[in-house]
């Protein structure tokens, strides 16, 4: 009650470093558990040892399939405001183990507001909707001042998809795929 809206504090993530692979594995491991997470890879590079992301729209409190928003408040507040997430992942190879760290942006959409001439054209604030449809259509003045305003780093994401990178490692282990 004290804190009222207030975003819970959240710390960032250690690596996780995990014996006996080598980083073309944990790397491949990663990008499954990425895909499954409905992350779209938009670059891996084995000789640098990362996975950037392409930026993912946060899912909307209903939409219950999906696994970027980690947390009540990161789920209300997706569904309040127009989100996108990028995920960095690293892969470093010292002494026969790798170490995965992971680095979540995530964005907030800012789009300035239109000139409102009458309480019934409240519908049309940002866009050029109508009162029974509504359309993201924007003017040129709109579009031209639209931009993603950086909202820092998703902490609990971070670890959610080092759990989950983890967790993809030991089931392919598991099969025997690798050991």
């Amino acid at each position: 009650f004290m804190y009222g809206c207030a975003a819970p504090e959240q710390l960032a993530p250690e690596s996780a470093c995990i014996a006996g692979i080598d980083n073309q594995f944990a790397m491949e491991q990663a990008e499954l558990a990425l895909v499954r997470m409905n992350f779209v890879i938009d670059k891996a590079d084995s000789n640098l040892g990362i996975i950037i992301t392409k930026p993912l729209t946060g899912g909307q409190i209903f939409e219950l399939w999906r696994r970027d928003n980690v947390g009540g408040y990161n789920t209300a507040y997706s569904s309040i405001h127009t989100l996108q997430r990028i995920a960095e992942v690293g892969f470093t190879e010292t002494a026969g183990q790798v170490c995965i760290s992971c680095k979540v942006r995530v964005e907030r959409l800012s789009l300035p507001e239109k000139e409102i001439d009458s309480a019934g054209r409240a519908y049309s604030m940002f866009s050029r909707s109508d009162d029974v449809k509504q359309r993201l259509i924007l003017d040129e003045k709109q579009a031209r001042d639209m931009e993603w305003i950086d909202m820092g780093r998703d902490n609990l994401l971070e670890k959610r998809i080092l759990e989950r990178i983890d967790l993809q490692i030991k089931k392919t282990r598991a099969k025997g795929n690798k050991k």
